[in-house]
C-alpha cells in the first residue's frame, strides 16, 4: 500500500510539471501561428497598396458584418475579401456557402490560439480574431467616410494596420480594455494578448511587432498619447482617443 501511493504521489507531482509544460508549448505554437499568418497579412496589404495607386483596402463593409454581407460583390475590396486572395487563398465572402470552412486552420484570417465559440453559432458569422485599424479611415465633413491612403499616413513603419484583437471568449489584461466583439475593425482598447499576455500588430509597411496591452492603453483605456513607438492615426501628433 505504501508503495502504491509513493507511485500515485510521483504520477501527481509529474502531471503537475507537465501539464503547464504542455500548456506554455501549445502557446507557443499558437504565437508561432499567429506570426506566420500575419505576416502574410502585412504583405499582402503592400502588394494590395501597391496595385491600387497607394489605396488601402475596407475596413469593413456597410451595415452587419455577417456571411450575406461578406458575400455581396460590392464588398470586395473589405480587406477581409481583398487580402486572403493575395495570399493565395478565397475572399470570406467565398465561403457564406460553408462557413466551417472559415474556421480551418489553413485559412489565413483563422487563428488557432482564439477562443472560437466552440458551438455551430461561429457558424452564423464570422467571428474576427485579427481586426483592421479603424482610425485609418475617417468621415469628411459631410460625414462620408473615405478610404484610407498610404500618402496620408507620416509614418508608415510605425502605424497599426492590422492587430490581434478581443473575442468574447478572450481574457482582458488591461481593465479598460473594450471591444472584444469579434469585430473586423477596432482600436487598441480592443487589442488582447493570447499568448501569455502579448498579441501581434501589423504595421501598415507590412512587418509585425508583439506588444502587451499595457505597451498601448493605459489602465483607464485610453490610448496612449503622445504616440511614439505605435501609432494609430495617419498623423502621429493627432489624439487617437
Amino acid at each position: 500500500m505504501i508503495e502504491l501511493l509513493v507511485v500515485v504521489a510521483i504520477i501527481v507531482a509529474l502531471a503537475g510539471i507537465t501539464v503547464p509544460i504542455m500548456k506554455s508549448m501549445k502557446k507557443r505554437a499558437y504565437r508561432a501561428q499567429a506570426v506566420t499568418k500575419l505576416e502574410a497579412l502585412g504583405g499582402a496589404l503592400t502588394t494590395f497598396t501597391s496595385d491600387h495607386s497607394g489605396e488601402l483596402p475596407w475596413e469593413d463593409a456597410p451595415g452587419s458584418d455577417d456571411w450575406q454581407t461578406a458575400s455581396n460583390p460590392e464588398n470586395a475590396e473589405v480587406w477581409y475579401n481583398a487580402l486572403p486572395p493575395l495570399m493565395g487563398h478565397e475572399p470570406l465572402g467565398a465561403l457564406a456557402s460553408d462557413p466551417r470552412r472559415f474556421y480551418e486552420d489553413t485559412y489565413p484570417l483563422y487563428l488557432p490560439g482564439a477562443p472560437y465559440p466552440s458551438s455551430d453559432k461561429k457558424l452564423g458569422k464570422p467571428y474576427f480574431a485579427m481586426a483592421m485599424n479603424s482610425r485609418l479611415q475617417r468621415k469628411d465633413d459631410d460625414g462620408v467616410k473615405l478610404r484610407g491612403r498610404l500618402s496620408q499616413i507620416r509614418s508608415a513603419s510605425r502605424t497599426v494596420a492590422f492587430f490581434e484583437a478581443g473575442m468574447p471568449g478572450d481574457e482582458k489584461s488591461v481593465p479598460g480594455q473594450r471591444g472584444f466583439d469579434a469585430s473586423p475593425k477596432g482600436n487598441a482598447r480592443a487589442f488582447v494578448g493570447r499568448y501569455n499576455g502579448k498579441g501581434m500588430v501589423v504595421f501598415v509597411d507590412g512587418h509585425v511587432e508583439q506588444y502587451t496591452a499595457s505597451d498601448l492603453i493605459t489602465t483607464a483605456g485610453d490610448i496612449k498619447f503622445p504616440q511614439t513607438s505605435v501609432v494609430w492615426t495617419n498623423d502621429p501628433d493627432d489624439d487617437p482617443n
